[in-house]
């Protein structure tokens, strides 16, 4: 089994890393993607599975050059980080939700299209890929997640913003992961036998008045 490259990101602290994808990249959420499509899977099949698969907020996918890339990964709930992300000259590469209940993964089209072709292997067990290109494990707080990925390259004007941390050359993608936790869950009612509450317990529930009564004989 190839070595988990794990990493535990802290809100509102950068973290970097490097990756080498193939063809696209994607964030998906470890126990929710359905990574199996069938074994005859082609790419466009591929493609339609990854659609659906957005649409089901398990994953966001976005092209990407085959190449070393750096990028820096930051978890917010502060809005004022997205706002300030969002006035500056990078370009928006890629929007899109996605839910999760702690671990998302960072990783391509070469180890998507192999769990879609094999049913056997997982996001983390497969063909062997070299070390830049495995799957990287993002641990991050339960909830929902607008991902929000930014260009930063090529920089038409090196100088336009000298001293901004978020126009540093060396990073190729800014990844920001803008967390809303899951609302409290809701109480559900309770559905009970022929809709009445057994206020009379659980022997007068049974009866289909939802209640015992004695029989009545008659005069005063």
């Amino acid at each position: 089994m190839q070595t988990r490259f794990a990493h535990t990101l802290e809100p509102d602290q950068d973290e970097y890393l490097v990756h080498c994808p193939s063809e696209y990249l994607a964030i998906v959420d470890l126990e929710s993607y359905r990574t199996f499509v069938g074994k005859d899977a082609d790419h466009l099949d591929m493609m339609a599975h990854l659609h659906n698969q957005m649409k089901a907020l398990t994953a966001v996918a976005w092209g990407a050059p085959q190449r070393a890339l750096n990028f820096r990964i930051r978890v917010t709930e502060d809005d004022r980080v997205v706002d300030h992300a969002g006035y500056t000259r990078h370009t928006t590469t890629a929007s899109g939700w996605v839910r999760t209940d702690g671990h998302l993964v960072l990783t391509s089209h070469d180890r998507l299209f192999d769990c879609a072709q094999h049913r056997t292997h997982d996001l983390f067990q497969g063909r062997r890929l070299s070390k830049l290109s495995r799957p990287r494990l993002l641990r991050v707080p339960p909830g929902i997640y607008a991902v929000l990925v930014y260009y930063h390259f090529p920089f038409p004007d090196p100088d336009w913003a000298d001293g901004e941390s978020w126009s540093e050359p060396k990073i190729h993608y800014t990844v920001l992961l803008r967390h809303y936790p899951f609302p409290p869950p809701r109480v559900a009612p309770v559905r009970l036998s022929a809709g009445l509450i057994p206020w009379a317990g659980q022997e007068a529930a049974g009866q289909p008045w939802g209640g015992h009564f004695e029989r009545y004989e008659g005069g005063e």
